[in-house]
């Protein structure tokens, strides 16, 4: 086993709180190394210049690794449960959409609004600035002025345009008389950094080999690598090691390209391996003083799993709308968002209403699990569907659950005999009704676009929920009580006090809006945070 120098900061996975750790820390002056198992997404290997791009998109550009099956990707055992992360520099944001919105105030204080989730350690208020830095670090478009959320700076861009399908669906909120605002995207809608405007080419799903979109491998790390961060693709952490004190003192990882182990010590250790892999490495690091796994004396670690809860529809209009067109996010509605339990359920839930896409994501009924049918009628249907629909999900605030939850697999491994992560995911009674008066607001925006067609997804299989919101939430969670959570506001582990979990995992609870500004937000914190506290020790 080789042994390299030690480091004063190991970052293990290069996604987007790592990337944001590994440019804080390194700009900081302190030797970092970050590990990652898989390699550099470049831009001729995105699915855009190829003539089959809507067909890689669903296959080898799958977000879900078991569908994808990269030689990067590590199985995910889950038949509730999809998950989309992807296993390379960059990480998800080499293929998510890029949409931007906060958390609300009200996200971080459920326990004090309800009892059935507890409150987060840190405020809305707290994280403000740093969603603020965020924004300007990545480049992100936005109009100001929401009033369904608080006061903020300027987005570093405008808005991205509305085109005719946001224009047709903010006239639909509109005569419903609820709220709808442009949706915040990490898409630049002007030169930004030295990275090229979106071109609007209908293909966000597959990432952006532009660097319009906020991928990590292009907007921070190269900035990361000029202040002396040291990126190491193709490396695959086995385990995080403890010495005879608890503490974290670095990580055993076989590199991919010689199959060889490598022992990477470090004073502190951040693991940034999303709200799967984090977990799923905590648990790979059992021993004799760590039993049940590393950090995890408490049973907390891989426990309240959240997903979002989904419901969508495919609602098609009789003008054409040109939905194969443009960034993914047309508009956000926060109508729902707030608890309100006249409605039979507490939380609630954010309405993002998108285009619908390109010619065969439209044939194959992505939205509405619908596919155009084949044959005689099939070119009518196309003519009188294909750039006539939208989409609208209702992505809601799932009640964390003890029993939700990732373990290790006890059949499945990855290719290097590592046992691959088991989701067990199911939700609560609460969600259910949500979902279910989601569905009911879905119609009722199709019938005030004068819908001539609608298809409601509600993800249901022989009456068991599947959910395919993605997010993977809540699994190494902070808190206030070293009982019931992994880290304290700070990201720092209970018990492995130079260990720091930075990434969805850490949340308390879901929210209702895409994570990654929050993701972000909360790794720009933490990473200031750590910063400071390693220069004055």
């Amino acid at each position: 086993m080789s042994k390299p120098d030690p480091v004063d900061v190991l970052v293990i996975g290069a996604g987007a709180s790592g990337a944001v750790c590994s440019l804080v820390l390194a700009q900081a002056g302190l030797r970092v190394v970050c590990l990652d198992q898989g390699g550099w997404t470049e831009p001729a290997q995105h699915p855009h210049y190829s003539d089959d791009f809507q067909y890689q998109r669903q296959n080898r550009w799958n977000p879900e690794p078991s569908l994808r099956r990269g030689p990067d990707d590590y199985p995910v055992e889950g038949g509730q449960s999809h998950a989309l992360m992807w296993n390379g520099v960059g990480g998800s944001t080499n293929v998510f959409a890029a949409l931007w919105p906060r958390f609300r105030p009200s996200d971080f204080r459920k326990g004090r609004e309800h009892g059935l989730a507890p409150d987060w350690p840190i405020t809305y208020e707290d994280l403000a600035p740093f969603y603020d830095e965020a924004d300007r670090l990545v480049g992100v478009s936005g109009l100001t002025g929401d009033a369904a959320m608080p006061p903020r700076a300027p987005y570093p861009l405008g808005p991205l345009p509305m085109r005719k399908s946001g224009r047709t669906i903010a006239q639909g909120f509109e005569r419903l008389d609820w709220h709808w605002w442009p949706m915040p995207a990490g898409i630049i809608s002007d030169s930004y950094d030295g990275r090229a405007a979106c071109n609007g080419c209908g293909n966000c799903g597959s990432g952006c080999p532009r660097g319009s979109m906020a991928k990590m491998s292009i907007t921070l790390w190269p900035k990361a690598l000029a202040a002396g961060a040291a990126l190491r693709p193709g490396a695959r952490v086995e385990r995080i090691e403890t010495g005879p004190d608890g503490r974290a003192t670095g990580a055993v990882y076989i590199d991919r390209t010689t199959g060889t182990r490598v022992q990477q010590d470090a004073a502190v250790v951040v693991l940034a391996a999303n709200g799967v892999g984090s977990p799923r490495l905590l648990l790979l690091s059992e021993s004799a003083r760590h039993p049940r796994g590393l950090a995890n004396a408490n049973d907390v670690v891989g426990r309240y799993l959240l997903h979002h809860t989904l419901v969508a529809a495919e609602i098609w209009v009789d003008q054409p709308i040109d939905s194969h067109v443009g960034n993914s996010g047309a508009i956000i509605s926060s109508e729902f968002a707030e608890t309100d339990v006249s409605r039979g359920f507490v939380n609630g839930f954010n309405f993002n209403v998108a285009r619908t896409g390109p010619a065969g994501t439209a044939a194959i009924g992505a939205f509405s699990q619908r596919p155009a049918p084949w044959g005689a009628a099939h070119h009518a249907w196309f003519a009188r569907r294909f750039g006539h629909s939208f989409g609208a999900f209702a992505i809601g605030d799932d009640l964390p659950q003890a029993s939700n939850r990732v373990t290790l697999s006890q059949t499945e491994v990855d290719s290097d005999g590592l046992p691959a992560a088991r989701l067990h995911y199911v939700p609560h009674e609460n969600d259910l009704r949500m979902m279910r008066y989601g569905i009911e607001r879905l119609r009722d925006l199709a019938q005030s676009v004068d819908a001539f067609d609608t298809a409601v997804n509600d993800y249901m299989e022989d009456g068991v929920y599947r959910t395919p919101a993605w997010h993977m939430l809540g699994t190494c969670r902070m808190g206030s009580d070293p009982g019931s959570s992994v880290v304290n506001r700070w990201h720092q582990s209970w018990e492995v006090p130079n260990l720091y979990v930075v990434d969805g995992s850490s949340f308390a609870t879901g929210g209702v809006v895409n994570p990654t500004s929050t993701v972000t937000a909360l790794a720009l914190r933490c990473a200031r945070h750590l910063a400071a506290a390693l220069a004055s020790s």
